[in-house]
């Protein structure tokens, strides 16, 4: 494995920046996110984040004010639209338990509709850049996190299927997403939030210019196309965006701080025994601005 150290203060002198998978990410060691990062900090975990798509920050010690401060300095954070989403003490961070009331596992997942396939936010007229997810209490058996790396499948399609998709948008409506996720329907501060939006298909990174497959459960119907057909397509490209031969497995680590760029990759969630494991997430998502959805 490729190791890279920094010289950039003696605090940092001993961090290592530790690719995990040939598909993407790395694990961050011996970073202390607690304390205010200096610019050239922040520019090496940015430039690492557009490298490897996905940072574990291993033994993380933060309060919730530090892992927001943390947070920000990715960017402006996204409200939590979805009902009893947000954290009554942060409005900009919502806690995913399975904690009930006397501190407990409950026996129930706090979010089953993360379970598929799926990029955040991309129902919103801006799109989530990044989430951020705390690991306070993590299950010792399940409860990974799914990553599938949307631009090397993008790059593995067929030629004819890129060809088409550079021409393509999809309309993505959080209606549609509720609809089909076996929970409750779309609210209307919901709707009235996140109208139908359009967003390319093959979406190029502003950092990288690599272009990725951009769709997932969010993704309603593709512009242009009679939905049977639009249907299909999408359906084609979330399959063939996940398989395995894209994934990479994230394996959490009490305290993990993990960061993953949304416009090149999507997730899911997977189980745990929550009647037995007790998980408690910090979570905060990044804006992105307007001008990173170029015109398909």
């Amino acid at each position: 494995m490729i190791e890279a150290t920094s010289t950039i203060a003696p605090s940092e002198s001993a961090v290592v920046i530790r690719p995990v998978d040939p598909v993407m990410g790395a694990e961050v060691i011996g970073s202390d996110l607690s304390r205010p990062l200096s610019d050239e900090e922040f520019q090496r975990y940015r430039d690492a984040l557009h490298q490897y798509k996905v940072l574990a920050f291993r033994d993380q010690d933060l309060t919730k004010r530090q892992f927001i401060d943390f947070s920000r300095r990715w960017g402006s954070l996204g409200e939590h639209i979805m009902p009893g989403a947000a954290n009554s003490e942060y409005w900009e961070m919502n806690i995913l338990s399975n904690a009930g009331p006397d501190g407990k596992p409950n026996g129930r997942h706090p979010d089953p509709s993360a379970k598929r396939w799926h990029t955040d936010r991309s129902y919103m007229p801006r799109p989530a850049l990044a989430t951020i997810l705390y690991g306070v209490e993590t299950p010792t058996v399940g409860g990974d996190t799914l990553f599938a790396n949307a631009a090397m499948a993008y790059e593995a399609l067929p030629a004819d299927i890129r060809e088409r998709i550079d021409h393509l948008n999809a309309i993505h409506w959080v209606f549609h997403t509720r609809a089909t996720g076996g929970g409750a329907p779309a609210t209307e501060y919901e709707l009235q939030k996140a109208p139908p939006v359009r967003h390319p298909l093959a979406r190029p990174h502003p950092a990288t210019g690599r272009k990725a497959i951009y769709c997932g459960c969010h993704a309603w119907k593709v512009d242009g196309l009679p939905d049977d057909e639009g249907r299909a397509l999408l359906d084609y490209l979330i399959g063939f965006a996940v398989q395995d031969r894209f994934v990479y497995r994230h394996k959490w680590k009490r305290h993990d701080l993990v960061i993953w760029d949304n416009r090149c990759t999507s997730h899911s969630a997977t189980d745990y025994d929550t009647a037995r494991e007790l998980r408690v997430l910090y979570r905060t998502v990044v804006e992105g601005n307007g001008t990173e959805l170029a015109t398909a």
